[in-house]
């Protein structure tokens, strides 16, 4: 016989009023809120924008398509004008205030670093910051997820093929807001090759004027130079090394994004530039084939490009994980379904995932800028 308690309780879930039960409807069926940081205004504007596009692009696909279990997907851009500071007040009220299900696509690798302390304690998800950024890969966090390959794995590589043409004098110039891992990638990568650097170069993202910087290299007598940056220091050091004479080689992580080569115009040509991803002209690809069919829908006339392949693809990711968190996903659901993407092939580029290892990839390919500003791998 049920106790008059259960029989309440019962009764008052029967005739409990339309309006409650179709708010907690509401309340399960509302969009999956996914947050993001990125300096959108800024030294970084075009490469942020670039990267919530890609994310979006797919976004699109998938609301078009119905949403994952029933719900559509939302991304919450933060601007974090490429300032750390900004990265982890964004990500509070992310986390805190729209209560997202994940984080993604951050630009700011001093952001994300300066923010790991406070996602741990969170346990909120974030996957897939747009940079190789070292100082967030030197330890295992649980809950940060790289679907790229990192710094470290760029600058070994070009590092030995330039080596390997015989270069011995390499100077290095990396962002100053960073914790010391990622120079320290540079010269791991110089040491591998019983090298050492003439010159180590430390530049503000959001600068103008880098006079003092191109006058150090010059002093160094560099072979060619090395840079972890974003493109505009890039940019006003070649340009102001080449309006000096200097007439060496310039190297550059993939960070830097394809929009140097535009800005630097004829200047350019012969920049060897590193890729964490297939080029998007390789159509043959399923992947690019897709990327480019959902970036053309979203934004028609978007032309495509390595920086917006990357969100596109950290959002490939997610859903992926999304689909298996069940139809109201929590960080615990969305983290085990993360690490049980063993081997995800998306149609030319693969991830892998483990329970001890979240980096996602390790692929790095190597280009030269050729005369036409065409990247030449």
């Amino acid at each position: 016989m049920k106790s008059v308690l259960a029989i309440l309780f019962t009764l008052s879930a029967v005739l409990a009023p339309p309006a409650i039960a179709q708010k907690e409807k509401a309340a399960v069926a509302g969009p999956i809120l996914i947050g993001q940081s990125a300096g959108l205004t800024g030294g970084q504007a075009q490469y942020s924008a670039d990267v919530k596009q890609g994310i979006e692009a797919f976004f699109n696909a998938v609301n078009t398509g119905g949403g994952i279990n029933g719900r559509q997907i939302k991304l919450i851009s933060e601007d974090d004008k490429g300032k750390k500071d900004n990265a982890i007040a964004n990500t509070k009220k992310l986390v805190e205030t729209d209560h997202v299900t994940a984080l993604i696509g951050y630009t700011s690798g001093a952001g994300v670093e300066a923010s790991l302390s406070y996602i741990d304690g969170t346990g909120v998800p974030m996957l897939s910051p747009a940079t190789g950024n070292m100082g967030i890969r030197a330890s295992f966090h649980k809950s940060l997820f790289h679907t790229r390959a990192g710094y470290d794995d760029e600058m070994k590589k070009m590092v030995s093929h330039l080596a390997l043409t015989g270069v011995k004098r390499f100077a290095i110039a990396y962002l100053d807001d960073v914790g010391p891992a990622n120079p320290q990638a540079m010269h791991d990568a110089l040491t591998a090759s019983k090298l050492k650097a003439v010159a180590a170069v430390p530049m503000n993202r959001n600068a103008t004027d880098f006079s003092a910087q191109v006058i150090t290299l010059l002093e160094a007598k560099p072979e060619a130079v090395l840079f972890i940056s974003n493109g505009t220091p890039i940019v006003k050091i070649i340009e102001g090394m080449r309006a000096k004479g200097y007439g060496g080689q310039f190297a550059t992580s993939s960070f830097s994004g394809l929009k140097v080569i535009d800005d630097l115009k004829a200047l350019s040509a012969g920049l060897i530039m590193s890729q964490v991803l297939p080029p998007t002209s390789r159509t043959h690809l399923k992947l690019i084939k897709d990327y480019q069919q959902h970036l053309q829908a979203f934004a028609p006339g978007a032309k495509p490009n390595y920086t917006s392949l990357e969100g596109y693809i950290s959002a490939r990711v997610l859903v992926e994980a999304l689909q298996h968190s069940g139809s109201n996903p929590g960080a615990g659901r969305l983290i085990a379904a993360l690490e049980n993407l063993r081997q995800l092939d998306l149609g030319g580029y693969e991830v892998k995932f483990s329970a001890t290892n979240h980096d996602g990839s390790r692929r790095v390919d190597t280009g030269v800028v050729g005369r036409d500003g065409s990247l030449r791998f």
